[in-house]
This record gives structure tokens, sequence and C-alpha cells, in this order.
């Protein structure tokens, strides 16, 4: 029975993302997966995510963009690569792995890490890695062909993560309302501190008249 499938392979040598790539379009040319789409990622030093634009035959000449992550690509991989490099992929690797395992309510023992979390502590600063979405009949074809490159896949079903991509929309907007609500309360602490001060000091001027 054929799975969908999110993979992703991290690998320390950027060529080997590339060929990677080139792989699963030999594997779905011979009819052996179907690749929806694929997209090669890197994690720079400071923790910002780019993206290889352009065909997989082309990648190792194509653009790096930290802009509008994941464009290129469309789709759940457009989807997925935005929300790890945007500001929640940042966060993926502390409380918010928690909280998306709760949304989506999760096993108690899945509840440790989101698979987005998960996504997000593979992609090291320094690293290269592919990303992609496959139909397969069997794991095994992919898996082999990334062990000749020296290549772990991680695999998750399509639903699975498509689940977590709303929980992740739901837990942006949630802490936003509480920001936009935490900075009304502070705006609102500092106006009345600034009136309590004017009269205060008007206080102060007529008791000394």
């Amino acid at each position: 029975m054929a799975e969908e499938n999110v993979i992703l392979v991290t690998f320390e040598e950027e060529s080997k993302a590339y060929q990677a790539a080139n792989v699963l379009k030999e594997a779905n040319a011979d009819g052996r997966i179907t690749l929806h789409a694929v997209a090669v990622l890197q994690r720079m030093e400071d923790g910002a995510l780019r993206v290889k634009e352009g065909e997989a035959d082309a990648f190792p000449v194509a653009t790096w963009t930290t802009g509008a992550v994941g464009a290129a690509t469309g789709g759940l991989i457009g989807l997925t690569l935005g929300t790890l490099g945007g500001p929640l992929g940042v966060l993926l690797g502390g409380a918010w792995g928690m909280l998306l395992g709760s949304l989506v309510d999760l096993d108690a023992a899945e509840e440790e890490e989101s698979i987005l979390a998960t996504m997000a502590r593979a992609i090291q600063p320094g690293s290269t890695a592919l990303i992609a979405q496959v139909t397969e009949t069997a794991t095994e074809v992919v898996d082999a062909e990334i062990e000749h490159l020296g290549g772990v896949v991680m695999r998750r079903p399509v639903a699975e993560v498509e689940a977590e991509l709303a929980a992740a929309e739901e837990a942006t907007r949630a802490a936003e309302k509480e920001a936009r609500r935490k900075l009304r309360e502070e705006r609102k602490a500092e106006v009345k501190g600034k009136v309590q001060q004017k009269l205060d000091q008007l206080k102060a001027k007529v008791s000394g008249g």
C-alpha cells in the first residue's frame, strides 16, 4: 500500500544534498516513487534558514534565499519550510514542541517533541538538508539510495505534518494574541503611572502654594 510521507535528510557535505535530490528525481522517473516536491536547505550559523531555489539539476548554481522561505516549492513542503524558517522555527526546540504536541492531541510519549521540533533540531547550524514529499510503496527504495550517500532518512506521514502545521498556526496566533494583551496592559500601566505622577506634582504645587 502506497504511503505519502515527508522525508528529511541532513548532510554535512552540501554536495550530498544535491546528489540526494537528483537520486529522488531518478527514482521518480523510474516509477519507484512519486516525488511531489523537493527542496535543499541550509541552516546558517546565526540560525537563519536558506533555501535553494530552482530545479534539482540546477541546485548547485541556483540562488540561496532567506526571503519568502519555501515560496518556490509551494504546497506542503513550502508551508513546512515557511514554518521552520520563520520565528516559530527558532522556538520549536523549546517549549513550543510540547505545545504543538498537545494541540494536535498526540499520545503522552509523542508530546515530548513535535514533528516540526524534531525537524528544526535536525537541521543544525552549518548543515545542509533535503526535504521532500513522496509517495512510497516501499520505504526501502529511498532508504537504500540515501544510505549510499551517507544519510539517514527522517520520515513522517503527510497527514501528521499537516496536523502540526495547522497547530503551529494556531499556536502562533495564540502567542500573538497574548503578546498584544500584555502590551496593552503595559501601556495602560504606563499611562496610569504618568497620570498619577502629574497628579502628585499638582498636589505638591497646591500644598506648596
